[in-house]
């Protein structure tokens, strides 16, 4: 029997769908949120409030929001909020440099211009001179002070600039602190010091083995040991050898009348003992301090001379005053000789060397 779709549609008329089945067969609940339930504050698993986020007017207009991103939190700006330790603080640097050497400041200058011109500063070429020559006081002087480490530390001395074909080796003392202008310079370490009288370089010298120079550039002297060949003849064969000490204040090498040579050494006396002398001494007093015990002290020889076979050459130096000895094998006597050197023709003196030949 044929079916017409109009009854079906009348008999389907007021009739209600059925739910629609799961996958088990059972119905689905449909479910119906009153206005209430929209508006009530939905709950996580937890227990907690989700919060509610209101469509931005791109996401009504249907542009794609962004993505996820990487903090630009300012709180993690390194632009805005720099660390509490800075790699270029002057101040710890500086401090830093107290306590390197020369060529380790040479080192740490060369990284960087920053570290150049920190290094550079001048009361830390000056501390690093006084610390390496140990001397205790800083003194005015008119070269900066990374010049004058230099030239105190770069192995001069002075017959490297002039009469270098005589010089055989040298040894460095040290450094001591001439603050008067009036100095003692002595060829004997015997006994208590002699101050002499008025009188001559010469008068003096063969009257006590001592003289006293006047005029002195006062500040911080530097001290070497110097070896040189028989300042008598140029023979080749000759053996013969000088042994001298030789002290300058610390910026001789830094004046061009010194580099040219139109500073040169001036004989201002000398002293000749014709007979066997066990010793060759000479030692350099600021006359200021000769009876401070640190000066006394160089008088008593067994303390830094050593041993009586011992023939090296010994030197100490305090804080103002230095001496050499050298013990001698059978002679027939020395010669002694002492020269200065000034800055120029009426200049103070600022060079002063011992001197002592076997006959």
């Amino acid at each position: 029997m044929r079916t017409r779709s109009s009854d079906v549609q009348g008999a389907n008329r007021g009739k209600r769908k059925a739910p629609e089945g799961d996958e088990n067969g059972r119905g689905k609940r449909r479910s119906v949120q009153s206005d209430e339930q929209k508006n009530a504050p939905q709950i996580d698993d937890y227990g907690r409030g989700k919060r509610r986020v209101a469509p931005s007017n791109e996401h009504k207009k249907g542009k794609i929001l962004r993505g996820i991103r990487s903090c630009v939190s300012p709180r993690c700006s390194a632009s805005t909020h720099g660390p509490s330790f800075s790699w270029f603080e002057q101040d710890v640097w500086i401090y830093i440099s107290r306590f390197l050497d020369g060529k380790s400041l040479v080192m740490l200058g060369a990284t960087s211009k920053w570290f150049n011109k920190t290094v550079m500063e001048d009361s830390i070429w000056r501390f690093a001179c006084l610390r390496d020559l140990q001397v205790p006081k800083p003194c005015l002087v008119s070269s900066s002070w990374n010049k004058i480490y230099a030239s105190a530390f770069d192995g001069s001395h002075s017959y490297l600039f002039h009469q270098k074909e005589k010089h055989i080796d040298w040894m460095r003392i040290g450094a001591f602190t001439l603050d008067s202008r009036m100095s003692l310079l002595t060829e004997s370490l015997s006994g208590q010091l002699k101050v002499p009288g008025e009188g001559t370089t010469e008068q003096m010298l063969q009257s006590t083995g001592s003289c006293i120079i006047n005029d002195i550039k006062s500040g911080i002297w530097i001290a070497d040991l110097q070896l040189v060949r028989c300042p008598v003849c140029d023979l080749s064969t000759c053996d013969g050898t000088m042994q001298t000490l030789d002290t300058r204040h610390i910026e001789l090498f830094l004046n061009e009348g010194y580099k040219n040579g139109s500073w040169d050494y001036n004989l201002i006396g000398s002293h000749k003992l014709q007979k066997d002398t066990n010793a060759a001494c000479g030692a350099i007093f600021d006359l200021k301090h000769l009876k401070a015990s640190s000066s006394s002290g160089i008088l008593h020889l067994k303390s830094w001379t050593g041993e009586p076979d011992d023939s090296q050459p010994k030197a100490v130096i305090t804080t103002h005053a230095v001496a050499v000895h050298t013990r001698l094998q059978k002679n027939e006597g020395i010669l002694v000789k002492y020269q200065t050197m000034k800055a120029g023709t009426d200049g103070d003196v600022v060079a002063i060397r011992i001197s002592q030949q076997l006959l």
